[in-house]
């Protein structure tokens, strides 16, 4: 892909019925294969894309598949949801998160720390992580906080439905990590929960979490 920035300007179904939206989706494509990739007034979505020789176009936390491609003109997309046109992005409004170099981590010293619906945006393994079982990937969780039994939330991996999460969260232990119950029995530590952003790791994948609205 080209370097260059996108703004969506039409949205269909798959049967080509229009879609009225307000959730405009920009993307923006540089050097060495890099992207941001944001909806409207949403948070900016950044790491590494893969495009394959079958028009395959892998974000991360969306694919699609390159329907047509037209450098400096027209771009458009597909996924099983729909069909998505992009013209390029000449504004100067793009919106970019600026992250201080240095942020200080604070200690997770309670669960109501973390209350609230939690979403995967990114993640990363490291060589320890290569192994992990896609039933095990962590794609969100709910943090509902102390109550009337021992489940303190619930998590989300692979394929769990939204009424059926594979784990229950127990509690926060001494040591910063969640004890989970469930499938199995898991330890999953917490790295750091401030300024709207949850971070946990296990077994050498870290999971970087967000509130979306």
């Amino acid at each position: 892909m080209l370097p260059g920035r996108w703004v969506e300007f039409k949205r269909l179904k798959l049967d080509s019925t229009v879609v009225e939206f307000k959730d405009t989706l920009f993307m923006t494509f540089a050097m060495r294969d890099t992207f941001t990739y944001r909806l409207r007034d949403g948070f900016v979505y950044r790491g590494k894309y893969t495009y394959d020789e079958d028009d395959h176009l892998e974000f991360g936390t969306r694919a699609y598949t390159v329907a047509l491609r037209r450098p400096n003109r027209s771009l458009v997309l597909t996924d099983p949801q729909g069909i998505y046109y992009f013209v390029p992005d000449t504004s100067d409004t793009a919106q970019v998160i600026v992250l201080e170099k240095e942020e200080k981590i604070l200690p997770v010293t309670s669960i109501d720390q973390m209350i609230g619906h939690w979403t995967v945006y990114k993640r990363t393994i490291d060589k320890d992580g290569g192994g992990v079982d896609f039933a095990n990937q962590i794609k969100s969780l709910y943090v509902t906080g102390k109550g009337s039994d021992e489940k303190q939330g619930y998590i989300y991996c692979g394929n769990d439905l939204n009424n059926d999460p594979g784990w229950y969260i127990k509690g926060l232990d001494a040591s910063q990590a969640l004890d989970c119950a469930g499938r199995n029995l898991r330890s999953i530590k917490v790295t750091k929960c401030q300024k709207g952003e949850l971070i946990l790791e296990e077994g050498g994948v870290i999971y970087y979490f967000k509130q979306f609205k």
